[in-house]
């Protein structure tokens, strides 16, 4: 891009110079005064309406260029939506070749996307997220955001293509295939399409970034460190990641709090002022090593399980029935200013690392990844939240939830509510591993939920106990002489059906899945059946044993094998 501005001009509100590097460019804003002001034809007009960024601690500013797919680009404005459940940055990308690309910026999640052409892009109020899906260029996409957002508390910065209308009422739909990105922007009569895909900051090889003394200077605090103060409700103290957190509650008492400007502000006071320290396993605010790097537990959130068909009605078909709690289990947020964000789930499992993945996995014709075997469905609620989040959670936010297995011991997971669908992957780990890296005293873990419903539990131990024993019973009344030895083996396959994977390993992972022991639990009913049956048919009619040859009451040397 050149630095040679397309349009510049003076701000009528301070005087201070204004300049538009693309020529689309319909609203700047006024470095200096923050004032928002409107391109029309060569000369601009004060809106009247100030803009003045909530700092976000961003590594990327106007001006920071880089490369997308062998192309340079220059990051001339940003629009920062804010709405109900958190914020995020759309950096507005001036290519080098003159085309125009969005980078959006949402926690540690960046997309890279420009404008494109669809045909009949479906109306906005028949997307469903996780349901509704869409073909471009001969691949399917599932929606994954579905949202209404008002630009009432939007803010500008540099050049935007278009006037920010305090009014305004955006309707955005996010569609994902693998790490493609689709969004349709239903803002305007015609849906505008963007497309793109995820990316990294490294993968863009960014230049003119926002140094650290720069971000120190403006905002007083680098970008991924750990902020404190005291809670206005209880004056305990409550830890946060320093721009990256939106809101929080507090520990001690439970009330929500909102961060701006390096402040805990108080939205609802809670009054419950119980030890929410002691309903976690990880104190919010602790830190340890784990995978050689240093975590900080920034928050933990307390989930009960609710049944997955109540859950499904509730949230998608209309319904508004009572959900009983089935179990629950806790997950813990923790952050590295360079690893970014990982999740520590606790449940009767064990426990697990899981992460959010960018790069979705490859979906059958319904929906669910080609090669996992499904596990179970199930609900999850809100309960208690305490520590620090990069989107705002309340208490009774609800979720349904689908596992897969991925392997022999990871696990994938699609999180589905109204609005969203994400995916994430879980790996078994040591609660040992845990206690050590966390200075942990008690070294034996409690888990609190049952969750995993592919488990061998032992009704279905005694069910197939039960087949082998009520199929065999007729042949130790029809058999003589080898009684004794149908009784063994009768009690052998007894002993073998009631201690196949009871053990676990280190993960708390169960030796064989719940499939996997009725599959070999039926293959040795069907092998025991069949020596004890297939006595029988050595017996003549009055019940004595007949051989092709050999001595009295045995097998002969030259027994042939097999019988008549």
């Amino acid at each position: 891009m050149s630095n040679t501005p397309f349009f510049k001009t003076d701000c009528p509100s301070c005087g201070a110079p204004v300049e538009a590097h693309s020529a689309s460019a319909v609203t700047l804003v006024c470095g200096y005064c923050n004032s928002m002001l409107v391109r029309q034809d060569d000369s601009i007009v004060d809106s009247g309406r100030d803009s003045a960024l909530l700092e976000d601690f961003s590594p990327l500013q106007i001006g920071t260029t880089g490369t997308f797919v062998t192309q340079r680009f220059t990051l001339v404005g940003r629009l920062q939506v804010q709405y109900d459940d958190g914020a995020w940055n759309e950096w507005y990308a001036l290519f080098d070749d003159g085309r125009t690309g969005w980078l959006s910026e949402a926690g540690d999640l960046y997309v890279m996307t420009m404008p494109v052409e669809t045909d009949n892009p479906p109306r906005f109020e028949d997307i469903r997220a996780g349901f509704s899906e869409l073909t471009f260029q001969n691949k399917r996409y599932v929606a994954s955001d579905v949202r209404r957002i008002s630009l009432k508390r939007a803010a500008a910065q540099g050049e935007l293509p278009f006037v920010l209308d305090e009014d305004r009422q955006n309707k955005v739909a996010d569609w994902r295939c693998e790490d493609l990105f689709i969004t349709l922007d239903y803002s305007g009569d015609t849906p505008e399409t963007f497309f793109g895909r995820m990316v990294s900051l490294d993968d863009l090889k960014l230049e003119n970034t926002r140094g650290e003394d720069e971000i120190k200077e403006s905002a007083g605090r680098l970008k991924g460190s750990i902020a404190s103060e005291n809670c206005p409700n209880c004056g305990s103290s409550v830890h946060w990641v320093s721009g990256l957190t939106s809101h929080l509650n507090c520990p001690s008492c439970g009330s929500e709090l909102a961060i701006g400007k390096d402040k805990a502000e108080l939205i609802t006071a809670n009054a419950m002022r119980t030890a929410q320290q002691s309903l976690f396993t990880l104190p919010v605010g602790s830190k340890g090593r784990l995978k050689k790097r240093e975590f900080y537990v920034m928050g933990a959130v307390r989930y009960a399980e609710t049944d997955a068909q109540e859950t499904f009605d509730n949230l998608f078909n209309g319904a508004n029935r009572t959900l009983t709690p089935e179990g629950q289990w806790s997950e813990y947020l923790l952050y590295n200013p360079t690893q970014g964000f990982l999740w520590l789930v606790e449940s009767d499992d064990g426990w697990s690392l899981s992460q959010t993945q960018n790069t979705w996995p490859r979906l059958d014709r319904n929906r669910q990844p080609q090669g996992c075997g499904k596990l179970y469905d199930y609900g999850g609620r809100v309960e208690v939240a305490a520590g620090a989040f990069y989107w705002r959670i309340r208490s009774g936010d609800l979720n349904y939830y689908s596992d897969y297995r991925d392997g022999q011991n990871r696990k994938l997971c699609a999180e589905l509510n109204n609005h969203e669908m994400a995916w994430s992957r879980s790996t078994p780990i040591a609660y040992r591993e845990i206690a050590d890296a966390f200075n942990l005293t008690n070294k034996i873990s409690s888990y609190t939920v049952k969750m995993s419903a592919d488990d061998i539990d032992e009704k279905l131990r005694l069910l197939m106990i039960a087949i082998l024993v009520i199929v065999n019973i007729p042949s130790l009344f029809m058999n003589g002489f080898d009684i004794l030895f149908d009784i063994f083996l009768l009690g052998w396959g007894v002993y073998a059906l009631f201690i196949v994977g009871r053990k676990r390993d280190e993960n708390g992972e169960q030796s064989i899945s719940r499939v996997g022991y009725v599959i070999c639990a039926m293959a040795l009913i069907v092998f025991v059946t069949m020596m004890n049956y297939a006595d029988l048919s050595d017996l003549d009619d009055d019940g004595s044993r007949v051989h092709s040859g050999g001595s009295y009451g045995g097998y002969s040397s030259g027994y042939s094998g097999g019988h008549k």
